[in-house]
């Protein structure tokens, strides 16, 4: 699947390893990439290639007529990829990334998520089932969409500068489609897990620390996944503002590459 027209692409540095960087949220809101992963333009300076697209409906690109959906976007987040890239998924955009990373691990040099939006591979951990009591009450009990989306955003810990919901209009459009997210199962996201476990896709998934809930789901996926968890304290859901994030990453996306050039020369021997 081709990239869709009118996907906006923030791109930052030009020259240096690919990384392309998925945002969360949800349609509606006019804060694009670039402003979730605002922190992450600096290391354009230390030489890496970014790239970050508005997901459909989202900041500068268009809605495609359906609603989030981690598969969908996947697809042609996969094509971004190109030859080969370093892949960041934050929240929702986790779930994304995660599929697209699924459909072509080859092209994947690296692999990190930030506190994914995969509650559903631990809801046998109580934290986790208390945050998805909260987060179903939400849902059911928000009697309009922009109520929704203000109670959405406080519980899942978005912090007002990224949120959106600047006028009535764009909160409702957020709380409409925060009702209508299409999160994979537990069964997809186990078997994307596997996947590139399988490839030996290096993983690291990071967590701010700020909720238990999320913890939790940072161990299980790193666990599943064959990654490791690192905790950046953070006071919210974006532990990737937090001046040790850059530092983590950027190591870590080295030692991938370094890895893999290891490994191929091994094999050219």
């Amino acid at each position: 699947m081709s990239m869709p027209d009118k996907i906006h692409v923030t791109r930052w540095g030009h020259t240096g390893p690919s990384v392309v960087l998925v945002h969360g949220s949800a349609q509606g809101s006019k804060i694009g990439g670039d402003g979730h992963f605002a922190a992450q333009e600096a290391l354009a300076a230390d030489g890496w290639q970014l790239m970050v697209p508005d997901r459909p409906g989202h900041g500068a690109s268009p809605a495609l007529g359906r609603p989030d959906d981690a598969e969908a976007d996947g697809a042609w987040v996969a094509d971004l990829l190109g030859f080969g890239a370093h892949l960041v998924g934050h929240s929702f955009g986790g779930c994304v990334a995660l599929a697209a990373a699924a459909r072509r691990p080859d092209a994947v040099r690296s692999l990190t998520l930030i506190e994914p939006g995969m509650q559903k591979l631990a809801t046998d951990i109580p934290e986790v089932r208390r945050f998805v009591l909260k987060l179903v009450t939400t849902m059911i009990f928000s009697f309009s969409p922009e109520r929704r989306a203000g109670r959405f955003a406080k519980l899942v810990g978005i912090p007002s500068g990224i949120r959106g919901g600047t006028d009535r209009a764009e909160l409702k459009a957020m709380g409409l489609g925060i009702a209508k997210l299409k999160v994979p199962t537990a069964a997809t996201l186990r078997a994307e897990l596997e996947t590139i476990k399988a490839a030996g896709v290096p993983l690291l998934v990071v967590t701010g620390g700020w909720s238990a809930a999320f913890d939790a789901v940072g161990r299980r996926v790193a666990e599943v996944g064959g990654g490791r968890h690192e905790i950046v304290a953070s006071t919210n859901h974006f532990p990737n503002l937090m001046p040790a994030f850059n530092p983590l990453l950027a190591a870590f996306m080295e030692q991938a590459d370094a890895h893999a050039q290891t490994r191929a020369g091994s094999s050219i021997a």
